[in-house]
């Protein structure tokens, strides 16, 4: 089998699946439409899905390489609209690319500087990774958002939430990302964080949607 077609056809039952429709001849049926008839059967003999009755059903084994593809693929979309702000017609082709060549590391690199996002850029749920799961532990002991933190301490950026990519932009741009150590210099009359040398004057709805951990 090509692992690009093992790719598609594990996609496609995935996307299936999100749709509550698990029924062989729809995805035989969108199998067919790719050219791809025959690699269902040789995933069936590779332990990756089994056939039951009318259905098809990931194994275990299986959900977890669709899940990890869908995951990259979600994510790549996210960075190119959130952050290279690329064209509609530009993101499903390129992260279609993405998802066949990035590492988990870098998977795990862009959703933490991303923020852990839930949703793609289509409303569809991006599956969680270990990044995620670490997150959610540490915020509930150690992470906090910046406009908590005292004034004068030195903290280090966990992760962003953005709600538009041109604020998640403007942050980068001054050198707010994650693992940046940074500090509040003052919170009133105006927000002013501290990176190395330079003071950046934000407002608090930017600040209060920054996560950091103490040092």
């Amino acid at each position: 089998m090509q692992n690009r077609d093992v790719d598609e056809v594990l996609e496609i039952i995935w996307m299936q699946n999100e749709s509550g429709n698990r029924d062989l001849c729809v995805v035989e049926s969108e199998i067919k439409t790719q050219r791809l008839q025959n690699v269902l059967v040789e995933m069936q003999n590779a332990g990756l899905v089994k056939i039951e009755g009318a259905n098809v059903l990931f194994t275990k084994e299986g959900e977890e390489k669709a899940g990890a593809l869908i995951r990259r693929h979600r994510l790549a979309e996210r960075l190119l609209a959130d952050v290279l702000e690329a064209k509609d017609d530009a993101i499903e082709a390129s992260a279609c690319e993405f998802e066949h060549v990035i590492s988990e590391e870098v998977t795990d690199a862009i959703c933490t500087l991303l923020g852990h996002p839930k949703e793609c850029p289509h409303g569809l749920k991006i599956p969680e990774g270990k990044c995620c799961k670490k997150a959610k532990e540490v915020i509930d002991s150690l992470v906090t958002t910046l406009d908590k933190a005292p004034v004068g301490e030195n903290v280090t950026v966990a992760y962003i939430l953005a709600n538009n990519h041109s604020r998640l932009h403007k942050l980068m741009s001054f050198g707010i990302s994650p693992g940046v150590k940074i500090k509040i210099h003052q919170k009133y009359p105006a927000y002013i964080i501290q990176v190395d040398e330079t003071q950046i004057a934000l407002e608090k709805e930017v600040v209060s949607g920054i996560y950091i951990r103490k040092n």
